[in-house]
């Protein structure tokens, strides 16, 4: 397994376990870190690491019991207003999603970003009222990229 450290803005970095990287990581943090603005939080530190399904299978195993791929999963260590976490992103199924969802790779892969950092941001989406929202805060902060 390899890992790459493309891009450490401030106390945004984010690490590949696949051949994917962001197209524009400078941007993509800059762009998370105005989204925490928004949300009266502050950056505390935040961790993107895009992996493989085996991976992701493994970690959602292991900490949440779940035996199923999933594309995001956010680990929340945020305390007060400090937004502090890590997102794993699993690649293969954000391709997958977004083939699916007739959505650009580049916009699927923001949507996700921006999910797991609005679980770091205290938002929750177990209901369908909170899924909605989660939603409408997704479609807000993608039309800021």
């Amino acid at each position: 397994m390899f890992v790459v450290v493309l891009f450490n803005m401030s106390n945004i970095k984010f690490f590949y376990h696949t051949s994917f990287s962001l197209p524009d990581s400078k941007k993509t943090a800059e762009w998370l870190e105005s989204v925490i603005n928004l949300e009266n939080k502050n950056l505390f530190s935040l961790e993107y690491s895009f992996i493989s399904k085996e991976e992701m299978i493994r970690i959602n195993n292991k900490h949440l019991g779940h035996s199923y791929l999933t594309d995001v999963l956010s680990f929340d260590y945020s305390k007060n207003k400090d937004v502090y976490g890590e997102v794993f992103i699993c690649e293969a199924t954000v391709r997958a999603n977004a083939e699916t969802l007739n959505e650009p790779l580049f916009t699927e892969t923001n949507r996700v970003l921006v999910h797991g950092l609005l679980h770091l941001c205290g938002h929750n989406d177990k209901s369908k009222k909170e899924q909605e929202a989660m939603r409408a805060l997704e479609e807000k902060y993608l039309s800021l990229v």
